[in-house]
């Protein structure tokens, strides 16, 4: 889509600087608007601000769809960061509704969802965008589809959204202390109309009950289940900040797994999609050559659309297959912290060795450009469960849930805007130098200083 929306002369560097802006623009606005929306969700609810995100989807997609050139895509991507509460909220969300002993499935629902989407969501667009070239016989010139080409695959998303917005409004619960007594009247709607037309009459089963106060439950029952974001102020004592030095650390640490995340999103398909470049002959001194010969890495593999949106569709099972069976069995044996500090070791060697399977021979480059990409979704989708076990189980009190997630996200957006801005000019530098593998080595550095911090980082399960 970058590359249609650039002037032709544009370079395979100015289109990676390009797709970092894109990506920029709506981490950076969900930096800005993060706080605000766990604001929003403490006063209205965690279920109608995650509902009014979907709408906001809604919105920003079909806009996104409508544009025909880059500003225009670019305004569609701010307002979709702007309208998008989820990333605190919904951390939130799990916060409250499970258990300690069920954090590692809950949370890994959370990482499973967003990197399906975040895999999959390239994979509709390469299949989808620009119908009347790739699907002549269905999709016809001199209609909507070919003025708007990519706007199939965003409708493709707005029924998505509009499907979870219909499920949402009606069997989404309600989780916020202070809201979660309250009757659902859609519900109870829904089931008087089915009860009419089953012939039971209009009343329900809540209605032949008197509801009872929250207080009165906890005065019968003082042995209640202990909740996941169980606080101090339960025993007697009552926190004075929300952010303690734990707190700002667990904040880094998401912080440092945003910008390498959005970094790696941003350089990998540039990465398979760039040509091997041919050799130029070389005045430099013999130690120079020799550095090049080890490090130097002259292009990627030359792939096109389809065959990358193949490798993302394998990364993505790769990814659902992890998040459901490795991830949680994992979490439960070694705990949150022991696993977030192995995959950090683990992710900084897929960095190092990243860049090299470029110049591999075919046989070998591919299939293990597969399996880098396989164990870095896994590894990744470890590292975000783990990081959101340890930040809930940190919180002083659940009131301050929703205000650290809230910052959390906001520090991570702020993070993943920074990611493309310095991984596209690097990887930029890195084709003109004939050193490619300079954004990987840039993000194993950091993944070094990742692990640094966990070591200060402590479980408060």
């Amino acid at each position: 889509m970058v590359k249609s929306f650039s002037s032709p002369e544009s370079s395979d560097q100015n289109i990676a600087i390009y797709a970092g802006i894109m990506v920029s623009v709506f981490t950076f606005a969900e930096f800005i608007m993060a706080p605000q929306w766990a604001k929003i969700s403490d006063r209205i609810g965690r279920k109608p601000t995650i509902l009014v995100g979907s709408m906001g989807a809604v919105f920003s997609a079909l806009l996104f769809g409508f544009s025909t050139s880059l500003p225009m895509a670019i305004v569609a991507r701010t307002f979709a960061g702007l309208l998008n509460p989820n990333l605190g909220v919904v951390q939130t969300f799990v916060g409250e509704l499970v258990s300690k002993d069920q954090q590692a499935k809950g949370f890994s629902v959370v990482p499973f969802l967003q990197g399906l989407g975040t895999i999959i969501g390239p994979v509709i667009g390469g299949y989808l965008a620009e119908p009347v070239k790739h699907y002549p016989s269905l999709f016809h010139e001199r209609t909507i589809w070919d003025q708007f080409p990519y706007l199939l695959p965003n409708l493709v998303v707005v029924a998505f959204l509009l499907s979870s917005c219909i499920v949402g409004s009606f069997r989404l619960d309600e989780v916020h202390p202070k809201f979660r007594d309250q009757i659902d009247i859609r519900w109870t709607l829904v089931r008087r109309i089915r009860n009419v037309l089953a012939g039971k009459g209009w009343r329900t089963h809540e209605d032949a009950y008197t509801p009872i106060r929250t207080d009165e439950i906890e005065a019968e029952l003082p042995l209640r289940r202990e909740s996941s974001t169980e606080s101090p102020e339960e025993h007697g004592t009552k926190p004075r900040s929300a952010f303690t030095r734990q707190i700002k650390l667990q904040i880094l640490s998401i912080a440092i797994q945003g910008f390498l995340k959005i970094a790696t999103l941003t350089i990998v398909p540039v990465f398979l999609a760039t040509p091997p470049q041919p050799d130029e002959p070389s005045s430099s001194t013999r130690g120079l050559q020799v550095v090049k010969s080890v490090l130097g890495i002259k292009g990627g593999f030359g792939l096109d659309t389809m065959s990358i949106s193949n490798v993302l569709l394998s990364q993505a099972v790769a990814a659902i297959g992890g998040q459901i069976l490795a991830v949680p069995a994992i979490i439960s044996r070694h705990g949150p912290l022991h696993s977030y500090r192995v995959v950090v070791v683990i992710l900084f060697c897929l960095y190092c060795v990243f860049p090299f399977t470029a110049s591999w021979s075919t046989w070998a480059g591919l299939p293990s450009i597969l399996i880098i990409m396989w164990v870095y979704a896994v590894a990744s989708g470890l590292a975000t469960t783990c990081s959101a076990i340890l930040i809930t189980n940190t919180v002083p009190s659940p009131i301050y849930l929703a205000t650290v997630n809230g910052a959390a996200a906001s520090l991570g957006c702020l993070a993943r805007t920074l990611g493309p801005a310095v991984s596209g000019p690097l990887f930029r530098l890195g084709l003109q130098t004939r050193y490619v593998g300079l954004p990987f080595w840039l993000l194993g550095a950091v993944t070094g200083l990742g692990g640094i911090v966990s070591l200060y980082l402590v479980d408060h399960a």
